[in-house]
Order: C-alpha cells, then structure tokens, then sequence
C-alpha cells in the first residue's frame, strides 16, 4: 500500500488587511486617476509589505497549534504571497476596469482601473504607459503624427489596441487601411489622380502655391509656386516637382532656392524630356531626382 502525504492546508486569516487593501485601492484610484493592472498589484505590494513579517510570525505559530509541526519562514512567505495574489485578484472584480489589456511591445501591461467619473482619462493614461516604451505600439503612436501609416499585418494588433483606447484613428485610403492621429485633416488642395508623375495613393497638388516668411530687409511674406506637390502616405515623404520639356541648370538653381525658401523638409523630383548636361550634374549634386518622360 503506498500512502501519500499531504501538508494540512494551511487557513491565513486576513479578513481585515482585504477590507483596508480595498478601501485604500479605491482611494488612490480616485488621488491618482486610472491605474494599470501592473501598477494596481504594485500599489497593492506596497501596501502589504509592511505587514507581512507580522503575518508570517502569526502563520507559523498558527501552523504549529493546529498541527503540531513547524514550517519555515520561506514556506510561510510563500503561502502568504499565494494568498495575497488571490485576495488582490478578488478585490480587482470589485474595481472598474477596462476589457482590453495593454501591451507594451511583447511586455503585458494589464487591464486599466479607474474609478467612475473617470472614464475620459483612460486613453491619457494609456499613453503616458506607452511613452518611452520601445515596441510597435509605441512606433505606431509615435509614427501618426508625421503622417498615415499603413496597417501592415504586423502592426495590426498593435493598431487595434490603440483604437480601441482612443489613441489612433483608421481611414481607408488608396483600398488600404491607414492609422491616422485623433481629428486627422490633411490640407486641403487639388487632388489629381496623375499616372504620369506619381502613384496613384498619392497626395497630389498641381499646380502647389504657399506662402511663407522670409527675412530680407525685415520679415516679409512671399509666395511660393511650384509645378506639383505630392505626399507619400507609406513612407510619409513630402515631394516638390517640376516640370517640363527641356530643362537647362538655370532652371534647377530656381526651383533649388524656392525649396530652400520653403524651409520644409522634401523630397525633389525633376519630370522632363530632355535635360542639359551641366543641369544634370547640378541635379545629382543636390539630391534632384530625374525622371525622363
């Protein structure tokens, strides 16, 4: 016959920290503002930490009465930790919280708690969480504000957790699913649908005019014309171009200083038939990209 041994179970009273866990979670929900379910059990250990070598003294005396055998102090941490997770785990289904869980990266965040009256900062304190994370979420969140951002399949659980908390918007652009920043209203202009120049998914302006400031002999506002203007939404790149049959370097020198002028960050593209020698030395000197037609 085999006979198996099994540890008496070991029963903590802690009916009255469970009742002051709670009442002090609730507190520092409504001080605070949302928690994240990392930060609740946190809060909770700090709460508990205080109180536990008192516990474990009063655990193994118990132990020993009740049973006659002594336990350990790390047999006795342990249990208690056991028990402390399942009263902070009974004390969360009493507290409001979010159904999603955040993730930062590969790295569980959890739920967000808040108390009511408090929904409208969920998303403020999900941001905060993500900020200076490294993982797509944070990329994602990141990336909207230069611009869309294509929804490829390996951001798209990370750009469904972001919408579901209000960070990000989804607009279908091109056929495609892009993630956008919260009220995103690209300027207004001409939209073209031009073979000739660029993709079709494109952001197109043509003609492009803007106005700027430029000192001269104090701020003066100038105006700025060019042939076409694009935005790339994958790889979210502003583009000026210019355009025309035959191109000499006089006319790249214009379109350079009105670049300049402009101040923005872009990409130059040159669309002709033919282009001058000189010019086209001029144009792989600074960057221009040419495009025969």
């Amino acid at each position: 016959m085999i006979k198996i041994l099994v540890r008496p179970k070991i029963h903590i009273e802690t009916e009255g920290l469970e009742s002051q866990l709670r009442k002090h979670l609730k507190v520092r929900l409504k001080e605070t503002g949302p928690l994240s379910e990392q930060e609740i059990w946190e809060e909770s250990l700090a709460f508990f930490s205080p109180n536990k070598r008192g516990l474990a003294t009063k655990l193994a005396k118990s132990y020993k009465l009740r049973f006659g055998k002594k336990i350990g102090v790390k047999t006795a941490d342990m249990n208690l930790m056991n028990h402390f997770r399942l009263m902070v785990s009974d004390i969360k289904k009493d507290l409001l919280s979010t159904e999603r869980p955040v993730y930062a990266g590969r790295t569980r965040i959890g739920r967000i708690f808040y108390a009511s009256g408090q929904e409208g900062k969920i998303h403020t304190t999900v941001r905060k969480i993500l900020t200076g994370k490294s993982g797509a979420q944070h990329d994602l969140l990141i990336g909207v504000e230069s611009g869309p951002v294509k929804i490829t399949p390996g951001k798209k659980r990370a750009a469904d957790m972001l919408v579901h908390y209000g960070l990000v918007e989804i607009r279908l652009m091109a056929g495609k699913n892009y993630a956008v920043k919260l009220g995103y209203n690209p300027v207004e202009g001409e939209f073209t649908k031009s073979k000739e120049l660029f993709p079709e998914h494109f952001k197109i302006w043509k003609p492009f005019s803007i106005e700027t400031w430029v000192l001269r002999e104090g701020p003066e506002k100038v105006k700025l014309k060019f042939h076409a203007a694009a935005w790339d939404p994958v790889n979210r790149v502003f583009l000026l171009a210019m355009e025309g049959d035959y191109i000499g370097i006089s006319q790249l020198r214009a379109f350079k200083e009105k670049r300049m002028t402009l101040g923005l960050p872009a990409k130059t593209i040159v669309f002709c038939k033919e282009i001058s020698d000189s010019a086209k030395n001029y144009a792989g000197k600074w960057g221009m990209e040419i495009k025969i037609l």
